[in-house]
This record gives structure tokens, C-alpha cells and sequence, in this order.
């Protein structure tokens, strides 16, 4: 089963025909069981319903703990993304890499029953499926993202997306590391959409505001859930 985990603005995902309370060892997490097309899927709502949980305060390990014990056997995930370089807002990037800058997240935190680093040289080993149903569903999308991941709930400096950019960055989103190292720990296959939602710190002259945010992932929210519907169907 696909385990799918919707960014800012993705609250809903399909019609959801039950909601699931999973107790996990890192907290609870909730999980809709959703359909969409009549295939059943296993939806998170990153932020809350309510988009009640800043970055910093999202319960990552449970989420994904609860995704693999109700079944999921592959994740995918969509981020909003601040742009700093080769997008433009709206574009819809298929994630290949990223930049982690946060506090340490991980199911290893104690070596006791072995040795456990991860090897994360290909991270979205579903990026290839991704990209196939997009196709189906005749959605371009731009390649090649590679997202920083800052710790928010703040915006970056002009001097950060700076520095980032010299590291190879292109993107930048407070959320996508943490995923990607967890489901990587787990063994779950991950792919991941990124929105570019708007130009990062000191690449445009307009204050950066979440508004911005929630008005461009309004535009492709039925994109995604077409790609998601063929993902399903690849799965």
C-alpha cells in the first residue's frame, strides 16, 4: 500500500473512509485511509488538518512509524519549496537530492543491537515511478531538486540562501530531511514532489509571507492528486 504524506495546503487527499489513531513508541500519530479512484491509500497531513504543527514541531517519527505499521510499503511525500535557483514559482519539481541543516531525526538512537548508519546515496528510490506518472497524467514537471532543509519555523537570511546555493542547494523547505532520512531507515521506497512556491531570501523584492505559499499550492493541489493517482496504480 502507498503511504502518502501531503505538505502545506495538502490537508486531504481522496475521499478518507476512516481515521486511524496509531500508537507508536515516538507518540501518536493519526492517519487517514483514504480512496482515490478506488484505490486505498494511507494519507498524513504533515502539518495537521488544521496545519496546526510548525516544522520544528511535527511529529516525524511517528508519522512514519505508524505509516509502515498500518502497511505502507512505499512513501511519497510534497514539500513547498522557496526557490534559489532553475525553477520558478509554480513549477512542480521531482525531488533527486538533499541538504540536511537540522537537529539530528532517527529511529538509531541507541547501537546496542548493532551498528546502524544509513546509506542515503539515493534517497528517492521511487523518483523514476514519480516521474513516470506524471507523465501519464500529462503534468510536466522540471528535475533535478535538491532542497536544503532549515529548521523553521523562520524564513532563511539572503545570507543562508547564499551559502546555500554555494552548496549545491535549489531549493530550500524546513520539512523534507527529516522525512527522507526516517523512511530511508525504515526501508520504505520514498519519492517526493517539490512545489515552488516562491523565490527564497533576497531573490525577490517582496517580503516572504506563508500566504504566498498556500496560493501557489492551491493552483496545483489537483495535479498532485492525478500524479498520486497514477503513482498508485504503479505502485
Amino acid at each position: 500500500m502507498l503511504g502518502v504524506i501531503g505538505g502545506s495546503g495538502v490537508y486531504y487527499l481522496g475521499k478518507t473512509i476512516e481515521k486511524i489513531d496509531v500508537i507508536t513508541p515516538y507518540g501518536d500519530a493519526r492517519v487517514h485511509r483514504c480512496s482515490l479512484l478506488k484505490n486505498e491509500l494511507l494519507f498524513i497531513p504533515r502539518h495537521g488538518e488544521a496545519h496546526q504543527f510548525p516544522p520544528h514541531k511535527v511529529n516525524y517519527r511517528a508519522n512514519a512509524y505508524a505509516l509502515k505499521k498500518l502497511g505502507a510499503s512505499s512513501v511519497f511525500a510534497t514539500y513547498s519549496c522557496g526557490i534559489i535557483s532553475n525553477y520558478k514559482p509554480g513549477d512542480i519539481i521531482l525531488l533527486d537530492d538533499f541538504i540536511g541543516f537540522t537537529p539530528s531525526v532517527t529511529f538509531f538512537d541507541d547501537f546496542s543491537s548493532g551498528i546502524k548508519h544509513t546509506d542515503l546515496s539515493d534517497p528517492f528510490q521511487l523518483k523514476n515511478l514519480v516521474k513516470q506518472a506524471a507523465k501519464i497524467a500529462k503534468i510536466k514537471l522540471k528535475e533535478g531538486g535538491i532542497p536544503a532543509t532549515t529548521t523553521g519555523p523562520r524564513f532563511e537570511t539572503k545570507a543562508e540562501i547564499k551559502a546555500l546555493k554555494t552548496l549545491g542547494a535549489n531549493l530550500v523547505n524546513m520539512t523534507t530531511a527529516h522525512e527522507a532520512i526516517l523512511f530511508n531507515e525504515l526501508e520504505l521506497p520514498f519519492g517526493a514532489l517539490g512545489v515552488g512556491t516562491n523565490l527564497a531570501a533576497g531573490l525577490s523584492r517582496k517580503k516572504l509571507s506563508h500566504s504566498e505559499v498556500m496560493d501557489q499550492m492551491k493552483k496545483v493541489n489537483g495535479k498532485i492528486g492525478s500524479i498520486a493517482s497514477e503513482l498508485l496504480k504503479l505502485i
